[in-house]
């Protein structure tokens, strides 16, 4: 399954500090296609003031790192620029828009990749 290594999110507060700590997937809609998380396959995103590495783990062994980043928040626009990945990825060294919403412990991101596949990915804040 791809997911965005990174996102945009529409919030109405637009500091970056709403996003640092850690972040695990819970589901998400791809082109219409609604997909939930398994206990099997988890995937977290660790977001610092500017930056952010994310990491799979499968079957609860060790935390393998797919993708990492920089971001920056503009009033309703998260820019996310991929710098790692550890796959072939569209969306390496390109700065792509999102828009988030993040609700207390709940974040939504939904943009549209490079490729023209629509996402819209929910993720829980675990930290």
């Amino acid at each position: 399954m791809l997911v965005l290594g990174v996102a945009v999110i529409y919030s109405g507060c637009s500091s970056a500090k709403q996003l640092e700590g850690k972040w695990e997937y819970s589901g998400g809609v791809y082109n219409g296609k609604s997909t939930r998380a398994t206990p099997d396959f988890k995937m977290q995103r660790t977001y610092t003031d500017n930056s952010y590495e994310a990491f799979l783990i499968e079957n609860g062994g060790e935390p393998v790192k797919y993708g990492a980043g920089t971001y920056e928040i503009k009033a309703d626009t998260f820019k996310v620029t991929s710098t790692y990945s550890n796959q072939p990825s569209q969306t390496l060294g390109k700065t792509v828009n999102y828009l988030f919403k993040v609700k207390g412990k709940k974040l939504t991101i939904s943009g549209v990749l490079p490729n023209g596949m629509t996402v819209e990915e929910y993720w829980e804040k675990i930290d």
